[in-house]
């Protein structure tokens, strides 16, 4: 059985971006796991932070990631605390495969900088603490792969090498 690919990464690495191209060229569908969320729940992730909070959005976030297991393969860009939970991990690990955009954090607070819809990236300290509490997590995906300094093109074709290297 073909597996699922899950985009893994910091805020502003680029998993939406990557996702529908890498999605296209593997001729899977592609979903973008906050969007999910947000469809369902009819409203923002920054809603959702602000009305409930951080662990009730965590819970939607786990819930509608272990909904997955009943897609056909696809690939799917995670929320940048997703892959951060052990538990979202194992599920993760059984269903499919983690990619890493490993990206260093000059480029993701410039990429971050004006962005309105991240509730995690208002406060640049917690933010900065954010980015190194999960980079030890993200280091577990299974593909990592260097951003910086890459287009989408190059990038999708070094996430192709590293799964062809892994059959």
């Amino acid at each position: 059985m073909e597996r699922h690919i899950y985009i893994v990464g910091f805020m502003g690495s680029g998993k939406s971006t990557i996702g529908p191209i890498l999605a296209g060229e593997m001729d899977r569908p592609f979903y973008d796991l906050d969007e999910l969320i947000e469809k369902e729940q009819e409203r923002s992730i920054s809603d959702i932070f602000e009305s409930q909070g951080e662990a009730f959005y965590r819970q939607l976030e786990s819930h509608k990631l272990f909904q997955s297991k009943h897609f056909m393969p696809c690939v799917m860009a995670l929320g940048g605390g997703t892959f951060a939970s052990k538990f979202n991990r194992d599920f993760i690990s059984k269903h499919g495969l983690s990619v890493w955009l490993k990206i260093p954090i000059q480029l993701a607070r410039e990429r971050c900088r004006d962005s309105q819809h991240r509730p995690l990236a208002k406060d640049p300290a917690r933010w900065e603490s954010l980015f190194h509490l999960r980079e030890p997590d993200y280091s577990l995906a299974n593909i990592q792969v260097e951003v910086q300094g890459k287009s989408a093109q190059q990038i999708c074709s070094e996430v192709h090498t590293q799964l062809t290297d892994m059959r």
